[in-house]
Formats: structure tokens, C-alpha cells, sequence
């Protein structure tokens, strides 16, 4: 079925699943890979007190994550350009996902296998070039990948309800993902990291067989915007700019969830890196019973009050983490499965609808600039995540000194004090919001 089809179809109202699941299928495979790096690759090469010996120094990892994120966000915004202004017969994104897919997973492998043992500046060395190649395949599959919704879902409805598909295949994966502390308690990083890419690599390329893109969306040569043109067109738009700066206070506290799951599990809750997929389980199957809830209420009250209203339910739930601890008469385990869930269920809308207002945005540049410029501005915005996330990953190491860890009855301050921190976020997150320029667009189903 091709897309001309699928439009077709969406306007008697029988819209084509096959292509919404095949574009779900690369969002599973790309959170498999991402969700393993960021819930795992910081306690890896820093381990716990008592749970191993660092690999590279502590001090150091910071400042080295952050410049493997700043090389690769500098080439975000040409990798945009470049797919905006592509030309061959499958189009302009689907060549960039298939040619980076496979080196995508090879560098993901590779991650975990650093050449010494013990703490060594050679791994810190090793670490920072892996980071750069995988994440400059990363960005090549990405930022098509995402650029690809406005067109394949051409209305408001068909966007929640792709977006909802990729959201469940998200969670989906996961799921799969939180299986990685058993896969690594039975056979280590290395082999674990190999299993799931081997796993993947034909769910990323499953989806060729159906995916296709629209004709008549490549830019003619004659027409093309140069590329600090296009930036400044990018960066002068209200609509961009209020969902960034929101985007960016989100983007921190996600990062900061991602990464001390781990130590929740075994630095509040004392359980073993094996017990992290029992905390993942029951967030996942609440996310599962949410998304089709948001996309009701999206229809009723139209998605930029759900939005808003996840972003300040996070503000309360997020700082809760401050309470877990052996105070109440409820086992560790069990109070810190009840924040996990509670949040994922807060969160499931800011999760879940951005993508549907970034496709909004990208359709309102088109009757201003008379192009569909969609890579300029989801690079734009994975330049940013690539700047925040770096930063995010360069203090949280520094914030997990807080306290004595096992030592401490009271746990470690720096994993309870995220909670607290992404609270705050959010809550910024939500005022910016407030004044997103294009809200009136975000109307209720009749």
C-alpha cells in the first residue's frame, strides 16, 4: 500500500494499520537501543559502591559524555538539511534509516566492551569515540525517522493515533529493554548488548517493505532555502521556540529518570541489578492502560490541555522519590514500584504528544515558507536533546555524591533528589507552555 493510498483510505475512514504499526516498528527498535545506554551505560563504567570497580574516573565521565554530545549536536542541524533537501526514488528520509540502521547497533555493541579492565584514561578515550560514531548513526536514523510523521499522518486524529502506536511500541520496548539487568547478571554487558542486537536488526528493517513516501515533497533545486537561512527561518518561530524550551526541561528530568532507575533499585530499594525489569513491568503496563485514555481525552479537550495537565500532575508526583525510605511500614521494593508506576502515569501524555505538535508546527512553516521543511526542525530540537542530554549526563554523576549509598540509612541524597529537581522542571515546563502560540489548532473531536 503506498501513501497516496493510505490517505485515501484515511478519508473513508479506514486508516491503513499496517503502515502506523510498520512506523511504530522502528520507534521500538530505536528505545531498545537508547533506553539500554541511558539506564545502563553510567552505572557500567561507574558502578555502585560495592557493586564494582569504575572503569574510567569519576571526575572525568562527565566532562567527556558531554563533549561526545556537543560533537554530535553540532552535526544535528546539517543531517536535517541534508534529508530536507535529498533526492532519490525511495524519497528523502527512508535512505538515511537504512544505511545507518546496521552500524547503528554495531557501535551500540561495542559500547560495552572497553579495552582494560579496572580505571583507565584509555577507556575514558575509547568510551568518547564509540559515543561519537554511535550517536552520529543514531542521528542519521533518527531525525528521518521523526521527520517522517507529517507526512504519513495527515490529520490531527491520524497523528495522536500514530503517535499512541509508537508510544505502545515504545513501551514495548522497554519492556525488552528492562530485561537487559538479567541478561547482564547471567552473561555480562557484552554478550547482553550482541543478544538484543541481533534481535533488532531485522525489526528495523521490516518496515522498508511498507513505508513509502509521499512524491512531489522533495524540494526543487531552484527553491531550495540555504542553510543559514532555513536555521534562522527555524529559530525566529514562536510556535518552536515555547515547545524547545518546554522540551528542555523535559528532556533533563527524562534523562535523569533513565539513568537512576538502576540505583533505585539497588541503592533505595536493595535489590540486585536482576530485579530492575520488575520495576520496568508495572510502569509499562500503566503507560499501556494510559495511552488510550489520552487519546479519548485528547479528542474531548484537545491535546494541549492534556499536555499541560500531565506536565503539572508531574510537578507533584516527580518530588516523591524524596519519601521513599524504610520510615513507612511498606517494603522498599514495593514504595519505590508505586513512584514508578505513579509517574508513568502522569507522564504518559508529555510523552506521548509532542510528536503531534511538532507535525503541527512543521504544517504551519509550510504556509509560511511554501516548503516542507520537517528535518530543520526535528534536528533542531535533537541538537538540543543532544545538548541537554550531555549536560543532564555530566551532572547527574556529580549529583549521585550526595550521600553515603549503602552506608546511609537514609539512602543516597543524590537519586532521592532527582525526583525533587524533575519536579521543578516540569512545573517551569508547564508556565512556558502556557503561552505556545498554536494552541488554538488543538481543538475537540465534534
Amino acid at each position: 500500500m503506498n501513501i497516496s493510498d493510505q490517505k485515501t483510505s484515511e478519508e473513508r475512514g479506514f486508516p491503513s494499520i499496517r503502515i502506523d504499526i510498520s512506523y511504530s516498528l522502528l520507534s521500538l527498535s530505536t528505545t531498545i537501543i537508547w533506553s539500554i545506554v541511558d539506564g545502563w551505560l553510567l552505572y557500567f563504567y561507574l558502578p555502585p559502591e560495592g557493586q564494582g570497580i569504575p572503569l574510567v574516573p569519576v571526575a572525568l565521565f562527565g566532562a567527556a559524555w558531554f563533549m561526545a554530545r556537543v560533537f554530535n549536536a553540532l552535526l544535528t542541524p546539517l543531517v536535517g538539511y541534508w534529508s530536507d533537501h535529498s533526492h532519490s526514488r525511495w524519497g528523502r528520509r527512508l535512505p538515511f534509516i537504512f544505511l545507518a540502521g546496521f552500524p547503528y547497533l554495531v557501535f551500540f555493541v561495542l559500547i560495552w566492551r572497553p579495552p582494560f579492565q579496572g580505571e583507565h584514561l584509555g577507556n575514558l578515550v575509547y568510551l568518547v569515540t564509540i559515543l561519537v560514531f554511535h550517536n552520529v548513526a543514531q542521528i542519521l536514523v533518527t531525525i528521518p525517522y521523526t521527520a517522517l510523521l507529517p507526512e504519513l499522518a495527515g490529520t490531527d486524529r491520524h497523528r495522536v493515533r500514530m503517535t499512541t502506536w509508537s508510544a505502545i511500541f515504545q513501551l514495548f520496548g522497554v519492556v525488552l529493554a528492562g530485561m537487559a539487568g538479567l541478561l547482564i547478571a547471567r552473561w555480562g554487558y557484552f554478550r547482553m548488548a550482541l543478544v538484543y542486537a541481533v534481535g533488532i536488526l531485522p525489526i528495523m528493517y521490516l518496515p522498508f517493505l511498507v513505508l513509502r513516501e509521499q512524491h512531489g515533497r522533495q524540494i526543487a533545486v531552484k527553491e531550495r532555502l540555504g542553510f543559514w537561512q532555513s536555521l534562522a527561518i527555524t529559530l525566529h518561530n514562536k510556535a518552536f521556540l515555547y515547545l524547545t524550551a518546554a522540551g528542555g526541561c523535559f528532556w533533563i528530568t527524562t534523562t535523569f529518570l533513565m539513568y537512576i532507575i538502576p540505583y533505585i533499585v539497588t541503592e533505595m530499594c536493595l535489590l540486585g541489578e536482576a530485579e530492575t525489569v520488575y520495576f520496568y513491568l508495572p510502569a509499562v503496563l500503566a503507560s499501556l492502560i494510559s495511552y488510550p485514555v489520552v487519546m479519548r481525552l485528547s479528542g474531548r479537550f484537545g491535546k494541549w490541555k492534556v499536555f499541560s495537565g500531565s506536565m503539572l500532575a508531574s510537578t507533584f508526583v516527580l518530588p516523591g522519590l524524596m519519601l521513599i525510605g524504610p520510615w513507612w511500614p511498606i517494603p522498599l521494593a514495593a514504595q519505590g514500584i508505586i513512584w514508578i508506576v505513579l509517574q508513568a502515569v502522569v507522564m504518559s501524555p508529555a510523552i506521548m504528544l509532542p510528536q503531534t505538535f511538532a507535525a503541527e508546527i512543521t504544517d504551519d512553516d509550510e504556509k509560511q515558507t511554501g516548503q516542507r521543511r520537517e528535518g530543520a526542525y526535528y534536528s533542531a530540537w535533537s541538537f538540543l536533546d543532544q545538548l541537554v542530554n550531555g549536560l543532564a549526563g555530566a551532572l547527574l554523576p556529580l549529583l549521585l555524591l550526595l550521600g553515603r549509598s549503602r552506608l546511609d540509612p537514609n539512602g543516597p541524597l543524590g537519586v532521592r533528589s532527582t525526583g525533587l529537581i524533575g519536579g521543578v522542571l516540569l512545573f517551569a515546563a508547564f508556565l512556558i507552555f502556557q503561552k505556545y502560540p498554536l494552541k488554538h489548532l488543538s481543538v475537540p473531536d465534534n
